[in-house]
């Protein structure tokens, strides 16, 4: 009891003056700035497939757009999250739990505006639920081991499942040249994930994280070549015009 009075009175005696926390923020500027940079990047990031559910509102319809850009990032984003636990990082804690769940309710979104093939419907909703149970699972196993195994085993998962879903760009780059048009996929994710890359990088050098460091630059190479395809293809498919009536005297 006595030893749980004293840590809150010394909670209470820290000082959170504005003047303290600018003092703080100031030892190291260059490095605040840039871990700021970062944090408005990436919630910008996260936040830009609002982009798409306005659009499948406006058209009742989620058809013309693919999951796999959300699949491939709420899995590496679920393993980055288990990896800042490890690594006792915060701020990756804070992010990547709020890109899981930002990415959770883009995949409910897209789901419930699907109103063609049932049967894709059905299927993302089991792949949903198969995602949910392999991370109950997963986090349950890897909890049980020793730190450091647990740590090697969980940043090795999520470097290579970042690459593999970088992997989801060639196929959106053929798609892409096959249709000679850009419409699957919004811009905003696209050229914001670029921009997070890159901080990512630097990031990963800054506190000497190879996983980190491996994953953000192959998917800082692969997402920079679907960007250029943004400048290439139109974003709009044009609409065929219906054929003229010619009256016949």
């Amino acid at each position: 009891m006595i030893d749980s009075l004293s840590s809150l009175q010394d909670i209470a005696e820290v000082d959170i003056s504005p003047s303290r926390l600018l003092s703080i923020y100031s030892t190291n500027l260059l490095w605040n700035l840039f871990l700021t940079s970062t944090a408005l990047h990436a919630i910008a990031l996260i936040t830009s497939p609002l982009q798409a559910v306005y659009k499948w509102y406006r058209r009742q319809s989620s058809d013309s757009d693919t999951f796999l850009p959300y699949v491939c990032t709420i899995i590496p984003s679920a393993l980055w999250l288990r990896y800042a636990f490890f690594i006792h990082d915060t701020k990756l804690i804070a992010l990547q739990l709020y890109a899981v769940l930002m990415h959770t309710f883009f995949l409910c979104t897209l789901i419930y505006y699907k109103t063609k093939k049932v049967r894709t419907t059905r299927r993302l909703m089991r792949m949903m639920a198969g995602l949910l149970g392999g991370f109950i699972i997963f986090y349950y196993l890897v909890g049980s081991m020793g730190d450091e195994d647990g740590k090697m085993l969980t940043g090795r998962l999520a470097s290579g499942a970042q690459m593999a879903g970088s992997l989801v760009c060639p196929y959106l780059i053929y798609r892409a040249i096959s249709t000679r048009c850009i419409d699957f996929v919004p811009l905003a994710p696209v050229a914001f994930t670029w921009v997070m890359e890159l901080h990512a990088i630097i990031y990963s050098v800054g506190i000497d994280d190879f996983y980190m460091l491996l994953a953000n630059t192959t998917f800082f190479c692969m997402d920079g070549s679907l960007l250029a395809m943004f400048f290439i293809f139109p974003t709009e498919k044009k609409m065929s015009k219906p054929p003229t009536r010619v009256d016949i005297a």
